[in-house]
């Protein structure tokens, strides 16, 4: 049974100090704790905001060193946001890390072991796709039109998007709900747009690098079978591209199973990292 998100949550605060950094011209916050021969890095969702990890935080760093990292709200280009990283694991780390990474930030997590594979000891993806075109099109449609908008119709309209993604009544689901509503009242338009001009590039430029071509390390893909942001076909072309890869499927609907099913997402990756260590 899920302990009280909410007491969670405040202790992870009382117990976890943000660190903040300058890297490639914008200043990173970021969590460090746990200690051990293994590194995790693990990467934020959309919203890139490191505590909403807290539960996996807590859990890992019971066994492993964890770094999560905040996005900075002014980083609006992919190499940016990569370069920012490599800063960050130069200053943290002195050897090949562990790399999670869901949803927005599998897609991240792609680019990122592509970039240097050889700083990355396993790769763990969840409820992620593969870069698609038709989707940057799509994107880059949109920010153009929310750019214009003022904020508060700008909050409104998260608001709607939320109460679909965030369907349920589960406890889980209500404590998510009332924490995503505070995250939309302090997101601002431009901070919203340069995290999806990131989604966009990434989307373009998916075609251009070879992902995976150079990582055939040990990878976990987690995947929700009713997931309706990344389609089913986006989930085998994600099998395809990393076909040594192990795959847990949780059979559920929406798109915050890694949310609010935590516990056993950590059980799954628990075992895979404790067959990967260093």
């Amino acid at each position: 049974m899920l302990l009280d998100l909410d007491s969670q949550l405040s202790a992870f605060r009382s117990t976890h100090r943000l660190i903040r950094t300058s890297f490639a011209d914008a200043t990173w916050s970021y969590v460090v704790g746990g200690r051990g021969p293994n590194t995790l890095l693990l990467l934020p969702g959309a919203p890139g905001i490191a505590e909403m990890a807290f539960p996996y935080i807590v859990a890992f760093e019971r066994h492993h060193r964890v770094i999560a990292p905040s996005y900075p709200a002014n980083v609006g280009s992919l190499e940016q946001l990569l370069a920012g990283l490599d800063g960050l694991l130069a200053a943290e780390t002195t050897g090949p890390i562990h790399l999670i990474g869901a949803s927005y930030s599998g897609l991240v997590a792609q680019y990122l072991v592509g970039r240097d594979p050889g700083q990355v000891s396993s790769l763990l993806i969840g409820d992620t796709g593969v870069a698609r075109r038709d989707r940057a099109f799509v994107l880059g449609v949109a920010i153009a039109a929310i750019a214009r908008v003022p904020r508060l119709g700008f909050h409104a309209m998260l608001a709607t998007v939320l109460r679909y993604v965030l369907k349920g009544n589960t406890p889980a689901h209500c404590f998510w709900q009332r924490y995503f509503k505070g995250v939309v009242a302090a997101l601002t338009v431009p901070e919203f747009v340069n995290r999806v001009r990131v989604m966009i590039e990434m989307d373009r430029h998916g075609h251009r690098i070879p992902l995976a071509a150079r990582w055939d390390g040990p990878t976990l893909l987690l995947e929700t079978a009713n997931d309706p942001l990344f389609s089913a076909a986006e989930r085998t072309a994600l099998r395809a591209r990393y076909p040594q890869a192990e795959i847990h499927t949780f059979y559920s609907q929406g798109h915050i199973t890694a949310l609010t099913r935590f516990p056993e997402y950590i059980v799954v990756m628990e075992d895979f990292l404790a067959r990967h260590r260093a």
